[in-house]
């Protein structure tokens, strides 16, 4: 039996302890007579990732309908009263040891909804550092306690989906540079980036919105729950997100030490399609100097859409790809590019950099990060190969190995009322270089690089570019991946 409870109890969790624990106490330490508190959402600093110089706004709707639409409704408001309350007095007893009436909780229920206002960035929009990206508000008075009650739901929902969508925008814009640079036009480059990362994530949920930032930028992707948590949030009439056949070393080593018959297996099963083989199981530049001259005719006879895609998945990638100059083989010296150019050949575009023929390429996506990634299309460039060579597998290393002060993500309260009388309110610690200073008042955004801020609620906010996108429990303004995609596009 108290198996089966411990299931019922941690199955949903009440919508009103979603919080950090201290802020169960905050509705008691305002100031009497606590009207509105007024709060921002903002990106300080880019100090940890300077190559992050704006910020994707991104994951707004989706939290929105998952948590303050769908999640309290289901959890909170559909459920008896009486049923919602006691849970919480009951958890506040049994690990605070006090003892709380949750008479708030209870007029919170009988409203039936969230008394809030947020305001956004449209998504898909760039923001400097240090630019607010969202506010947020209560909008019935004996609420006041609610908007930062939320902060830690909303900190830890939406900095992931706006730091990731960074990341991708980051990338796209660099392999961009480096396509107009060394390649005939940009064709490859939505599919130069995919997503390897889910199974290194810290989550389901980080996999679905950090996912769903890479798809902000890119089309490639083997995070299938992140086209799925886009289609429910955001729609699209596009394609989303896709990939191609892959196998991995438990389908090469299942077939045996040698290789050869297992490529030949593989291209017979997949004879219509691109296939990605990885292809370091056992010997990676045997197979480069041995078994591919030996697959090349059948390689070269394969249809157009039915490209051979090389990964190495071990060693130091750059050496992998680029060459090292004190290896003891020709291959190895030369680098798997070059190698796969002395084997299939291939032309010189109107640049004069090398691209290889189309019936051959090559992934790299063991521990890709940023700046691993443009060290080797340096490489490429400077071997005199277009960068549309390669494409990268970008997992975990890349997109887990962030944290909200990636970006310095903070919901800090700017303006509070009180018994009718609005004042700006602000931190600004003497022990602080600066980072945790916030904004005062109330903030409208002016451009996408400027805001100003020591407003009040009476201030002209019609040239605001935060947008209202919900208001006392509804979405009021939506908006679909297509154009988040567009909006993002602006700057490609």
């Amino acid at each position: 039996m108290q198996h089966s409870h411990f299931k019922s109890q941690c199955s949903t969790a009440v919508p009103v302890l979603l919080c950090d624990f201290y802020k169960v106490s905050h509705r008691l330490q305002y100031p009497e007579g606590s009207e509105i508190i007024y709060s921002t959402l903002t990106p300080r600093s880019n100090k940890l990732a300077p190559h992050l110089d704006r910020v994707v706004s991104f994951g707004f709707q989706a939290f929105i309908t998952k948590y303050l639409i769908h999640y309290f409704n289901d959890n909170f408001f559909s459920r008896p009263e009486n049923e919602v309350v006691q849970e919480y007095r009951d958890f506040i007893t049994r690990t605070l040891g006090q003892v709380d009436d949750g008479e708030h909780i209870a007029e919170l229920h009988r409203l039936g909804y969230l008394p809030l206002k947020i305001k956004a960035i449209p998504e898909g929009k760039t923001v400097a550092i240090k630019v607010p990206v969202m506010t947020i508000e209560n909008t019935h008075k004996s609420f006041f306690w609610l908007t930062n009650y939320l902060e830690t739901l909303l900190n830890v929902s939406l900095w992931q989906p706006m730091v990731s969508a960074s990341v991708a925008r980051r990338y796209r814009l660099t392999l961009t540079e480096f396509a107009q640079q060394t390649c005939d036009n940009l064709d490859h480059i939505p599919f130069q980036a995919h997503d390897f990362s889910m199974r290194g994530m810290s989550s389901l949920e980080s996999a679905e919105t950090s996912g769903a930032g890479h798809l902000t930028a890119f089309l490639g992707t083997d995070t299938i729950p992140a086209i799925s948590f886009i289609e429910s949030y955001y729609g699209s009439n596009q394609l989303i997100g896709t990939s191609i056949p892959a196998t991995e070393h438990s389908v090469m080593s299942a077939h045996g030490i040698d290789e050869l018959p297992t490529f030949r297996y593989l291209m017979a099963r997949h004879p219509d399609t691109m296939l990605s083989i990885v292809s370091d199981t056992t010997d990676f530049w045997y197979n480069i100097s041995v078994n591919l001259p030996i697959l090349k005719d059948e390689i070269m006879a394969r249809p157009d859409n039915a490209k051979i895609i090389i990964r190495p998945d071990s060693g130091d990638s750059y050496k992998i790809i680029c060459g090292d100059p004190n290896a003891e083989t020709e291959c190895e010296r030369k680098g798997l590019i070059e190698s796969l150019w002395d084997i299939f050949g291939g032309t010189v575009n109107s640049k004069g950099y090398k691209v290889v023929d189309s019936h051959i390429g090559a992934i790299y996506g063991d521990g890709v990060n940023y700046e691993k990634t443009v060290r080797i299309l340096e490489g490429l460039k400077a071997k005199g190969f277009a960068s549309s060579n390669l494409v990268f597998g970008v997992g975990s290393l890349t997109y887990q190995h962030n944290t909200r002060d990636t970006l310095g993500f903070a919901t800090k309260a700017t303006a509070i009322t009180i018994n009718g009388v609005e004042k700006a309110i602000f931190k600004n610690p003497k022990t602080d270089n600066g980072l945790k200073k916030s904004q005062k008042g109330r903030v409208k955004v002016i451009s996408l690089d400027e805001y100003i801020d020591e407003l009040t609620v009476e201030s002209d906010f019609s040239d605001d570019l935060l947008e209202v996108i919900f208001e006392n429990g509804q979405l009021v303004k939506t908006t679909t991946f297509d154009q988040i995609r567009a909006n993002l596009a602006e700057e490609f």
